[in-house]
């Protein structure tokens, strides 16, 4: 396995740029959030609730010890908006409306409701609290920002999709809910992608881009919980057909993935989705 570096400061590319990252209390979407603000990047980060607001303050404070004695550091806050709440969306403009003069200009749709049900054992409810919390939620919160006029212009929307919506994984049963929404992700960049980049309507926010990341098996907290079964079939079925050989990524390989993508050099990328699973799906 590779080793996780310590927090460092590097280029600072996105000085005066705010990011929101939903998730961003542990795993992937903390490493984007340190990512992004290691830059500059001051973050709203979302959590479900009140009680996990702690971990955004310890980010916050990961993030200050870095900028410790720079003058202007990034301000990192946090907001607790669970996205299985209709209301969702409307928590965060109004934290951005609080908190950043309702400026965005990255959104990283990070926060995932993955719930695993065989088929044959799928109910009704379940479905929709699954499209709810990771389909509903991402659109509304695009249409939130737009509707508000808070992005601005070169904007980034990047979502949190899985190579689960593009490979047959033996051993793995229960994956239609997580296939489904995950692919849906991949969809609506396409679409943000034509409607939000280039719109005439939409001057205040040109030359916008939307972009999937499919990740793969990643070493986060709910990797420990998995049955050992399960986690053997990974290790055969994934983690031993990556072309970068057999070991899980961490989340601090993905936050750089997603970093490029939300920076000035990826201005000519939208519409896509790039793959980060060491070589497990290889996406042309």
């Amino acid at each position: 396995m590779s080793e996780i570096q310590a927090p460092r400061l590097r280029e600072q590319d996105l000085t005066g740029k705010v990011a929101v990252v939903t998730g961003a209390t542990r795993g992937i979407g903390r490493a984007i959030a340190l990512q992004l603000a290691s830059r500059g990047c001051s973050i709203l980060g979302t959590c479900s609730g009140p009680d996990s607001l702690i971990l955004i303050d310890s980010l916050a404070h990961t993030v200050s010890n870095l900028y410790s004695g720079h003058t202007s550091p990034p301000k990192v806050t946090g907001v607790a908006a669970n996205i299985k709440d209709p209301d969702c969306a409307q928590k965060i403009a109004q934290a951005l409306e609080r908190k950043f003069d309702g400026h965005v200009d990255i959104l990283v749709n990070n926060a995932a409701h993955p719930i695993r049900a065989k088929i044959g054992e799928i109910e009704p409810q379940l479905v929709s609290e699954v499209i709810t919390a990771n389909i509903q939620t991402p659109i509304m919160v695009v249409n939130e920002f737009v509707k508000r006029k808070m992005f601005r212009k070169g904007s980034r929307i990047v979502n949190i999709g899985s190579d689960s919506a593009r490979a047959s994984i033996p051993g793995l049963p229960g994956r239609s809910l997580y296939t489904m929404f995950k692919s849906a992700l991949e969809g609506l960049s396409r679409a943000w992608a034509d409607e939000l980049g280039a719109n005439p309507d939409l001057e205040f926010m040109k030359g916008t881009t939307a972009n999937t990341v499919a990740v793969g098996f990643t070493e986060t907290d709910l990797v420990s919980k998995m049955p050992p079964a399960m986690r053997e079939a990974v290790n055969q079925n994934v983690l031993a057909k990556q072309s970068l050989g057999p070991r899980a990524a961490l989340p601090e390989d993905v936050a750089d993935i997603v970093g490029f993508l939300c920076g000035p050099d990826s201005r000519w990328v939208t519409g896509s989705v790039v793959s980060a699973d060491g070589g497990f799906v290889k996406i042309l």
